[in-house]
């Protein structure tokens, strides 16, 4: 056997084998490995045998899929490439020396306790060289066995990895044929470096390796102990935004964000999180999901410092969550509490000379008011002061347990509204007041003996996943913005997002068809839309039920279409202050007649049919076509309402009452049966986890995925598929 090709052995995770090799050493293996390798890596190899530096050294560099390889004396290069389809892994690999050979290999791994493999080298000499391989890993992935047979010449090899503790790996290989040998190697690992060295059966044929990655393996030293440094500066994103002229340059997805706080609560190195809150521009709701994470993070007896120029009321409503908050001395504390203010335009309107026609099935249907009304009528001012009351309630009684207040001086305090840092201070409502270049010193006092890291250098630290097999997924599919019959689109203009029902149901169809799916999670933040398209989507759902688990997480917002879409899960989340509900419909037309006469416009209509121009923006409905588009919205309103009954398992009475066009919070529609369960999209996915019966190994597939930069402009802004 090729001595290089057992000094490559060491430096690999697993011994090299056509069957269980899958990182950069795939290139000398069976380049279908490849296919699985993602990260950037260089590997040198070294033969301890008489001669020069250059004629005992291999060069090995992989940037992710693809891979090359050369020894300078005597000159032999190569360059190989893999690719990955679910269990399936291809690759090819040419190498030259005197000759060139082309080799072509797979792998298929169609669980995570097998691996099959085969490799025909020189294919593009006669008959050439094949071989075929099984692997086994009996009791996980800390004991790997394999075997191998070539044929031309006939060759048989059986190897073993494994290991016995973090950062050690123990490999050994036996070749049975005509002059039978054996080899063993140990590596050492120190996270994105490792060393590794390997024998023969010959005394004096000895190998060692040297590679650097940038995806660390498991290492023999363990980081030190740790305090997690986030910024949060973007615009918080439910996903990426598509192209669009007004479109954000950058935005975190409020997922990722979570995710990452997660990630650091259930590493045991990280024992601290600093969070320097730059920006506080998103929803209350999302701010609950972000105030969750906080308080699961320190659950794990781990601690959280929030630093800050200013606070607003979203902001310090995050803050308290954390076991300290620092101020800058210059900065402010502003929490006046919460208002609503609605714009009404029928003054404008009858300045010129237009006019709407509305109908409408619920009295607190209001969004039609600010066109028809100069003022809020008491069933809208009844539900906006109910939402108000609730936002209030929330934040009242979290932060001022979270603060160590009676409600009553946090009230006294929110009626004040605007305090100067120093004032805060004084009065317990934060804790510390520093320049941003003095966090040091604190740093020192509340996280003693820990290393910073910030986001990147955390991300990377994470070890790679070497499991075999293809992991079950979990599909997250997001509804957001207006809900609109045929695609979904993002306006090039103006940067606004809109979920087209065609887009969801193909979504939804291949989610429900691919077995590696096995949990639904919708995520909606939508005001609603249109009916017939709501009802497309709540439709293919109702086909899911009962073949895969469907949980729907509410975000800002799931309101009349937003929530018919909804109701139909096999559980609902919202968080407190989610607007849910809305059960109702309703239809606008703009009357331009007076405008026209007023500018000396005049047009003229010929039809054929009593009712052609009904819905023409000339002319008032007659009492007879109001009659008829108030019994059509009627209907809509009775259907809304059996399928929320259908789904929430009430009767329509019971729906009815609590209907009528209404918004509620997500606690009180816990209250009231329209939700099930209080929490954010991580709760949501940890229940579809439970429903789908699935262990702690798995991943998200999110969909829809938007389009970016020329793609989005050739081919349209959204497809579906995996991030």
């Amino acid at each position: 056997m090729p001595l290089f090709l057992l000094v490559i052995a060491v430096t690999s995770p697993m011994p090299i084998s056509i069957v269980t090799t899958d990182d950069a050493l795939s290139l000398f293996a069976n380049p279908a490995g490849l296919g699985n390798n993602n990260a950037l890596e260089f590997n040198y190899l070294y033969n301890f045998q008489p001669g020069n530096f250059f004629n005992n050294s291999t060069f090995l560099v992989a940037i992710g899929q693809l891979a090359g390889f050369v020894e300078p004396l005597p000159l032999r290069y190569g360059v190989g490439w893999g690719g990955r389809k679910g269990p399936f892994l291809g690759g090819v690999r040419i190498v030259a020396d005197t000759t060139v050979n082309c080799d072509l290999g797979v792998i298929i791994r169609p669980e995570k306790r097998l691996s099959l493999g085969g490799i025909w080298q020189s294919v593009n000499h006669k008959w050439g060289r094949p071989g075929i391989g099984m692997g086994l890993r009996p009791i996980g992935s800390r004991l790997t066995i394999y075997g191998e047979t070539y044929i031309n010449p006939v060759q048989y090899l059986l190897g073993f990895q494994t290991q016995p503790v973090r950062g050690i790996e123990l490999n050994g290989r036996v070749q049975v044929d005509k002059n039978p040998s054996f080899s063993f190697g140990i590596n050492a690992g120190l996270g994105n470096i490792g060393f590794g060295v390997t024998g023969c059966s010959s005394p004096s044929e000895v190998a060692g390796s040297f590679r650097i990655s940038s995806k660390p393996q498991p290492a023999l030293i363990p980081l030190p102990k740790q305090y997690l440094e986030l910024k949060i500066s973007e615009p918080i994103v439910e996903q990426k935004p598509g192209l669009s002229l007004t479109g954000m340059s950058k935005a975190t997805t409020g997922y990722a964000l979570l995710n990452l706080i997660k990630k650091a609560a259930d590493n045991d190195n990280i024992r601290g999180l600093l969070i320097k809150l730059e920006n506080e521009a998103f929803d209350f709701s999302f701010a609950g999901e972000l105030r969750a994470a906080l308080i699961d993070f320190r659950s794990r007896n781990k601690k959280v410092i929030v630093y800050a120029q200013s606070l607003g009321m979203v902001g310090y409503y995050i803050s308290s969550a954390a076991d300290w908050i620092v101020l800058n001395p210059m900065g402010d504390l502003i929490i006046p509490g919460f208002s609503i203010q609605s714009k009404f335009f029928k003054g404008i309107l009858d300045k010129l000379n237009l006019k709407v026609s509305v109908n409408r099935h619920g009295k607190y249907k209001s969004a039609v008011e600010v066109f028809s009304q100069d003022s809020m009528s008491a069933e809208n001012r009844e539900q906006l002061m109910s939402l108000l009351e609730g936002l209030y309630k929330e934040f009242l009684g979290t932060v001022s347990v979270s603060r160590n207040l009676t409600n009553a001086e946090l009230e006294e305090f929110i009626n004040k509204g605007f305090f100067r840092a120093e004032f805060a201070k004084q009065n317990r409502l934060v804790d510390t007041l520093l320049y941003e270049d003095q966090l040091d010193s604190l740093v020192k006092i509340y996280f003693p003996g820990l290393r910073l890291v910030d986001e990147k250098q955390f991300i990377s630290q994470q070890i790679s996943d070497k499991q075999w097999g293809q992991l079950p997924e979990i599909a997250v599919i997001y509804i957001l913005g207006n809900i609109i019959p045929g695609e979904s689109s993002t306006d090039f203009l103006t940067g606004e997002y809109r979920t087209g029902a065609k887009t969801i149901c193909r979504v939804l169809k291949e989610a429900a068809s691919k077995k590696q799916i096995k949990g639904i999670v919708i995520r909606i933040n939508s005001p609603g839309g249109d009916a017939v398209a709501s009802e497309l989507i709540w439709r293919e759902i109702s086909k899911i039920r009962g073949k895969k688990p469907v949980v729907v997480s509410m975000g800002e917002m799931a309101a009349s279409g937003g929530y018919f879409v909804a109701c139909n899960a096999d559980r609902i989340f919202a968080q407190p202050s989610t607007i849910t509900g809305s059960i109702g419909v309703f239809s606008l037309k703009l009357i331009t007649e007076g405008l026209y006469n007023k500018l000396g416009i005049r047009r003229q209509i010929i039809k054929k049919g009593e009712h052609a121009d009904a819905l023409t923006d000339y002319r008032e409905l007659t009492p007879e076509e109001d009659s008829i588009l108030q019994e059509q919205i009627d209907w809509f309103y009775q259907h809304f309402v059996h399928r929320v009954a259908q789904g929430r398992n009430m009767s329509s009475e019971q729906v009815d009452s609590i209907a009528q066009g209404r918004v509620w919070l997500g606690i009180d529609a816990k209250q009231i049966g329209l939700v099930d369960s209080l929490g954010g999209l991580m709760p949501a996915i940890e229940y579809c986890r439970q429903m789908a019966k699935l262990g702690n190994d798995y991943q998200l597939v999110f969909y829809p995925k938007h389009r970016t930069g020329l793609g989005a402009l050739i081919k349209g802004q959204n497809y579906y598929g995996k991030y």
